[in-house]
């Protein structure tokens, strides 16, 4: 089986839907934005004459260990024309930036034609790229090298700077702005590397946009000999908010966390009131972002925060300090006097200084005190411990961990129901036995090889040691579950683990493959719902997420349990339409034919005029995972502002189809809801 690009199956379509009835429901998204001044027919054409030019020519490349570098360049263009990104007064300067990038395109493959690769030389200003895990489209990043700096004589520190939201940022400006830039970011640390991500353009570093921040920074640490015991990351306004976001979900990973404004939820940043709210499935999901569920977090890692004076977005670093205090924690929160939104020229001085000072002392490894609180086993692994399993799913769970001495570690819970324990060096005695004091309950546990099914669902770099024990709860009991299988709590017949903690959008946070029908269903208007909605996906992917999506046709799956061990897979249509659908539809909790649809134990629906989407895992192996019929759940008009791109569906939903898809959803939900921790469906 092979996936191929989107272009050899469809044609690229807007953002225009058909319903069921054959009614066109027109909806356009924000972003990416409309241009400012188009170019010509001709101007086009000759960009488009170059860019096939120099497609050809890099076909002989695209092996080459550093092609992304060169790649990054012709997709930047090839998105250009395709969404009409031309963001500049004059269509010349449009058309002045493209052939920058044609150019320097065309060095690049020249240089990888002869094995050569000068734009790494030397200090200042880069552009680079990787391929991502995700659909193996090529991302870019920019780096600064500070004049003198000599990487390669001894590791070196670095930053990840997350920049602010910018609707006309995308791969076109992003990449020329990094291209041709002579001055530094804001913060200039002394012999350190500082990287800028990309973040797959605008949406809040959450989704791929989260991903895209630890494949830029793995990718620079293989380059550039980083220490990554000194990395820090920080960010302004959206980067000020990705800051908060991947320093409370993700803070062993870092040696320091600095916010710049930003939001840091959902419901404060939007005012909303009782009489706003939205579903009631979609507050539940706020948790999954919302950097107040996740404070306790930062027990774990320095964190710095700064707001301008007069800066709206104040208010939300002032409720996390509130949020904070709860906690036990008062991190510095620096003001600048009589500032908006944008950093105080003194004030950034006092800001890097603090940074440099904790990126000097590092990570701590192996401390012997370890927090953790979260709503969800995805975000529940911080240095030597793993959360990996919740009694309830989306409410509040924590663990505080503490080494006593040489041979105990203390551990007290909350809503929660397996752990797993990498034991840091001062906890072993040496005898393959570490003792554990869980909740009052004393237990020896023997200690065992590391596993890679226990591996976070985000694999977020180097953690502990290579050995592991594990814990699980029944019946209100601690007890030592052993090393010799894997927890019984894995799939449909035990509670929702770490490979797979559910919802639907967090399949689009590793690698998947879109699976389309190749046939048809008893319903006319489930076909053409399947196809515009599939089509609505894969152009949105392409526009907001700016990768191509891998896809097949059902046909070309030759073992879809193979194929799902190794990815997700996203299938679309029926069991009539979709021989991989009808292949795994006796493993879901979920009636289908051609007359009805519905979840078992609840009420059906009308199949004609009614479709299921879900995620679901561990259809005949462990690692095995689908979504039927969705893509990215939150849509065009939740791209106005990065705080409302967040999961909009729990596990499972039906839709109505006679309302035709629009910028909110892709039709009428009639029932919805998260699968119990034994992912059955949930008793009234």
């Amino acid at each position: 089986m092979k996936s191929v690009p989107l272009l050899l199956l469809w044609a690229t379509v807007a953002h225009a839907q058909l319903s069921p009835n054959g009614a066109t429901a027109s909806f356009k998204g924000s972003l990416p934005p409309k241009p400012t001044a188009a170019l010509s027919v001709d101007q086009e054409a000759g960009i488009e004459a170059r860019l096939k030019s120099l497609t050809g020519d890099f076909v002989a490349v695209k092996k080459h260990e550093r092609a992304a570098d060169a790649e990054i360049f012709l997709k930047a263009v090839r998105y250009a024309l395709e969404f009409d990104e031309w963001y500049d007064k004059k269509p010349e300067d449009s058309l002045k930036k493209a052939n920058a990038l044609l150019d320097e395109a065309a060095k690049r493959i020249d240089g990888l034609k002869k094995n050569q690769t000068p734009w790494l030389d030397g200090s200042g200003q880069k552009v680079l790229g990787f391929y991502s895990k995700l659909d193996d489209s090529a991302q870019p990043y920019g780096v600064e090298i500070p004049e003198g700096l000599d990487f390669k004589a001894k590791t070196t520190p670095m930053w990840i700077w997350l920049h602010g939201r910018g609707d006309t940022a995308t791969d076109l400006n992003f990449v020329y702005s990094r291209l041709m830039a002579k001055k530094p970011g804001q913060f200039q640390p002394a012999g350190t590397i500082v990287i800028h991500p990309f973040g797959r353009y605008c949406n809040g570093w959450k989704s791929a946009g989260e991903v895209d921040v630890f494949e830029s920074r793995d990718d620079a640490m293989k380059r550039f000999n980083i220490d990554s015991n000194r990395v820090a990351i920080a960010g302004f306004s959206m980067g000020g908010a990705g800051a908060w976001h991947l320093g409370a979900h993700y803070p062993d990973q870092w040696a320091c966390v600095h916010t710049g404004a930003g939001f840091a939820d959902v419901k404060r940043y939007q005012k909303l009131t009782p009489d706003k709210y939205p579903s009631w499935y979609e507050q539940t999901l706020w948790g999954f972002y919302d950097v107040p569920d996740y404070a306790r977090n930062f027990l774990n890692v320095p964190l710095i925060s700064y707001s301008g004076e007069q800066d709206a977005q104040r208010d939300s670093a002032e409720y996390m300090m509130e949020v904070l205090a709860k906690e036990g924690l008062k991190p510095p929160h620096l003001i600048g006097p009589g500032m908006g939104h944008k950093y105080h020229p003194e004030t950034i001085k006092e800001v890097q200084a603090w940074i440099e000072k904790a990126v000097a002392k590092g990570r701590e490894l192996f401390p012997d005190e370890v927090h953790i609180q979260t709503k969800t086993p995805l975000y529940g692994r911080v240095k030597w411990v793993n959360l990996h399993g919740l009694d309830e799913s989306w409410k509040d769970a924590r663990i505080d961990a503490k080494v006593l001495d040489g041979q105990t570690i203390e551990i007290k819970t909350s809503n929660v129901c397996r752990i797993v324990l990498y034991p840091p060096p001062q906890a072993r005695n040496g005898g393959g036995k570490v003792k554990v004091i869980v909740d009052g309950t004393a237990l020896d546990l023997a200690v065992g090889p590391e596993l890679p099914q226990f591996e976070n669902f985000l694999s977020a770099g180097p953690r502990v040691p290579n050995s592991l024990c594990r814990l699980i709860k029944e019946n209100g009991q601690w007890r030592d579950f052993g090393n010799a299988t894997p927890f019984q709590h894995e799939g449909p017949e035990g509670g929702k683990p770490t490979s797979h903690p559910g919802l639907i959008d967090t399949a689009f946070m590793k690698r998947f493959l879109v699976v389309l029908p190749d046939g048809k269903s008893s319903s006319q208007a489930v076909d053409a719902w399947v196809k515009t909605e599939s089509e609505h996906f894969l152009t949105r992917w392409r526009s907001l997420m700016r990768g191509d999506v891998r896809v097949v046709k059902a046909s070309e799956v030759k073992d879809i349990f193979a194929e799902g061990k190794t990815q997700g897979l996203i299938l679309w249509g029926t069991p009539e339409s979709n021989s991989c659908i009808k292949a795994v539809l006796g493993g879901l909790p979920l009636t289908w034919d051609a007359k009805k649809v519905g979840m078992k134990t609840k009420d059906s629906f009308d199949a004609a005029t009614h479709v299921p989407v879900l995620t679901y895992p561990a259809l005949k192996s462990p690692g095995f995972e689908v979504v039927i019929n969705s893509g990215l759940t939150f849509r065009e008009a939740h791209d106005k502002t990065n705080s409302l791109q967040n999961p909009k569906l729990p596990d499972w939903a039906i839709l109505d189809i006679t309302q035709a898809p629009n910028a909110e959803t892709a039709g009428k939900v009639v029932a919805a809801d998260f699968f119990d921790d034994r992912w059955q469906v949930r008793k009234e």
